[in-house]
């Protein structure tokens, strides 16, 4: 674990204008391995600030690209038509961009995971379903579902947070995701969390549980660690 961290504004290129981002790293040298961190619908609210910073104290350079360039929102009406309009091939090759971008820095080893949640859960596992830049990649209740055509093309091992009592993503898809992923011998892990609805990390929304967050976080931790160090 890092002793101590800074937080930043980053920004790299990618199309026209390129992204804004939140970055927290270590302040030792290092060099240290990253992750890539995609937000809910919501947006880069403060929660995923804070995600980056607990990330980054325990040995991460942590990124929270901002794909929606500036909007956010605690509406869930607006949140709900900011991720309808999300061109997700546009937010893919954002997300893209942001892997050399962090092998530039000179404090990053070079492996990068990547994580997501909601919104940002589904645009993870279509990003590694992408690229065979990832190392790992750890995805909290999607609602974001890659066909599975796309899915069988995983590019590296994957762990699947979900709730048994969420209310907007169906077991179905998670069960589809993960038998699509053993049916092409990809490595897959799931926990299943009981009483936990959707979004149940997020604790400046109704949603949170906090037994299910802290049953996950070190899962998520000893995971990243075991393919990023």
């Amino acid at each position: 674990m890092a002793e101590k961290i800074v937080s930043l504004h980053a920004f790299y290129a990618s199309g026209q204008p390129g992204v804004n981002a939140y970055l927290s790293r270590p302040t030792a040298t290092g060099p240290w391995p990253a992750v890539i961190i995609l937000y809910e619908w919501w947006g880069l609210e403060e929660h995923f600030r804070e995600l980056s910073r607990r990330f980054a104290k325990e040995g991460f350079v942590a990124l929270v690209p901002d794909l929606y360039h500036g909007n956010v929102t605690a509406d869930p009406r607006e949140a709900a038509r900011l991720k309808a309009s999300l061109d997700l091939d546009g937010a893919i090759q954002d997300i893209l961009a942001a892997v050399p971008y962090l092998r530039s820095l000179p404090f990053v080893s070079g492996k990068i995971g990547i994580t997501g949640f909601c919104m940002g859960g589904g645009l993870a596992l279509l990003a590694t379903c992408r690229s065979a830049e990832f190392s790992a990649a750890v995805t909290y209740f999607p609602s974001i579902y890659p066909d599975p055509s796309e899915v069988a093309n995983a590019g590296c091992p994957l762990l699947i947070h979900h709730g048994l009592a969420d209310s907007i993503t169906p077991m179905s898809e998670i069960e589809r995701i993960k038998n699509t992923l053993e049916q092409h011998r990809k490595p897959v892990e799931l926990f299943l969390y009981d009483g936990a609805d959707h979004a149940f990390v997020n604790d400046t929304h109704e949603r949170y549980h906090k037994e299910a967050t802290e049953a996950s976080w070190p899962r998520t931790i000893e995971f990243f660690r075991r393919h990023l160090i």
